[in-house]
C-alpha cells in the first residue's frame, strides 16, 4: 500500500501561502515517486519547522551498513505498531516529519492485469501531508517512512490500508508530540472521512512520469 505517490507542481510555496507552516521550501515535482527515491519532508529543528530531503525507505539510526544494505521493507510503517517496533520506536518518540504529496496510487485486479487508481482528497490547498517518521544516517542524510492505517470505508475497496493523511489541525500536534499515543493511533488521519477523490487511470510503467499519469480513464468512483 502506498508504494507510489505524486507531488505535483503546486507545492511548498503555495501551501505555505494557505497554511503558513513552511518557509523557504519547495518539493520536487514527480508523478511517479517510488521507494528509495529522494522525497521532500518537513521536520522540527528546535523551535523551527524546516524543509529537508530524505531517501524514501526508512533505515533505523542504529544500522551502520549502507542504506541499500537494509533489506526490510520499511518505506511504510503501521501506525498501530510503530511506537513499539524496535525499527521505528525511536523515530516515533523523537523524529517525526510531514511528507508532502498531491495524492497517491493504488492498484486493483489480478496480477498482470493490475488497474491503477489515483487517490487524493477534497481540499482547496494544492498539497496534502502524510504523517512520516525519519532517521539520520551516519553521514547526516535522512531516510523516511510513511505511516499507514486501516483504509477509510470510502476507499477500502482499493486497498485495506492507506497513508495517514493529516488535516491542518493535526500537523503540529503530530510533529510536536502533544497528541497522546493512544489518541494518535486511534484517530490520526481519520479527519477526512468520506472526502476522498478516486479515479481510474491508465496503466503506466516504472519509468513513466508526467501529469498524464493521473488523467482519468473511465468514470470516477
Amino acid at each position: 500500500m502506498c508504494g507510489r505517490f505524486i507531488l505535483g507542481d503546486g507545492t511548498w510555496a503555495e501551501y505555505h501561502d494557505s497554511l503558513s507552516v513552511i518557509r523557504d521550501a519547495r518539493g520536487s515535482v514527480s508523478y511517479n515517486i517510488k521507494p528509495t527515491q529522494t522525497i521532500s519532508l518537513a521536520l522540527r529543528d528546535g523551535d523551527n519547522l524546516v524543509a529537508a530531503s530524505a531517501r524514501w525507505w526508512f533505515v533505523p539510526h542504529w544500522f551502520r551498513g549502507a542504506a541499500a544494505e537494509w533489506k526490510a521493507t520499511t518505506f511504510n510503517a503501521r501506525i498501530e505498531s510503530a511506537a513499539e517496533k524496535p525499527v521505528f520506536r525511536t523515530a516515533w518518540a523523537a523524529h517525526r516529519c510531514l511528507i508532502p504529496a498531491s495524492g497517491y496510487y493504488e492498484w486493483t485486479g489480478e496480477k498482470g492485469r493490475k488497474q491503477p487508481w489515483f487517490v487524493s482528497v477534497e481540499q482547496n490547498a494544492p498539497v496534502l501531508f502524510f504523517a512520516g517518521l525519519c532517521a539520520a544516517r551516519p553521514d547526516g542524510s535522512l531516510t523516511a517512512a510513511i505511516l499507514t492505517r486501516a483504509a477509510d470505508p470510502q476507499i477500502a475497496h482499493l486497498h485495506p490500508r492507506m497513508p495517514v493523511i493529516l488535516t491542518g489541525e493535526e500537523m503540529m500536534p503530530w510533529l510536536d508530540r502533544t497528541m497522546p499515543d493512544a489518541e494518535a493511533i486511534d484517530r490520526l488521519g481519520t479527519g477526512r472521512a468520506g472526502r476522498y477523490i478516486t479515479r481510474r487511470v491508465r496503466p503506466f510503467g516504472i519509468a513513466d512520469d508526467g501529469p498524464e499519469l493521473i488523467e482519468a480513464e473511465g468514470l470516477d468512483l
